[in-house]
């Protein structure tokens, strides 16, 4: 097993060699930590998690891809961590992410400065925060819905 030393590749870096940084990078070095202190192989922790393939885990822990949100609650139930950083890591990286994206939308279709389309993507983030808090919720309201019926 790979244990980060200098005869391993290093996780840090995305296709292409680009060192990757940012939120997502540090969610993905959380992730990769998790499972080493699990004693978890990719190939394992893949089945755990329901997956067939253990490639997108790697994707996952260079913070070159987000796990999506029900992929992320099995990571929790999986991974157990201790205390809520896991989840404060996951929500600044969706965050990230999407700020990134509006950011390269926006100065991709108008001619702004880059003022304007800070202030732009930062608007757009927000709403979207926001909407994940409603997701969030609705889901929690449905959970407890289902315990009631059940």
């Amino acid at each position: 097993m790979c244990r980060l030393d200098s005869r391993c590749h290093d996780r840090t870096r995305g296709r292409g060699g680009t060192k990757l940084e940012g939120v997502p990078a540090l969610l993905g070095q959380e992730l990769l930590r998790l499972r080493l202190q699990r004693g978890l192989s990719l190939r394992k922790l893949a089945r755990q998690l329901g997956m067939t393939a253990h490639s997108g885990i790697v994707d996952y822990e260079r913070g070159v891809r987000i796990p999506p949100p029900d992929l992320m609650s099995t990571y929790v139930q999986v991974l157990q961590p201790d205390g809520n950083r896991l989840a404060q890591l996951y929500e600044a990286a969706v965050a990230d992410r999407a700020h990134q994206r509006v950011l390269n939308s926006i100065q991709s279709e108008i001619p702004l400065g880059a003022a304007d389309v800070e202030w732009i993507a930062r608007l757009y983030v927000e709403q979207i925060m926001a909407l994940n808090g409603v997701v969030r919720a609705l889901e929690e309201l449905t959970s407890k819905l289902s315990a009631a019926i059940a």
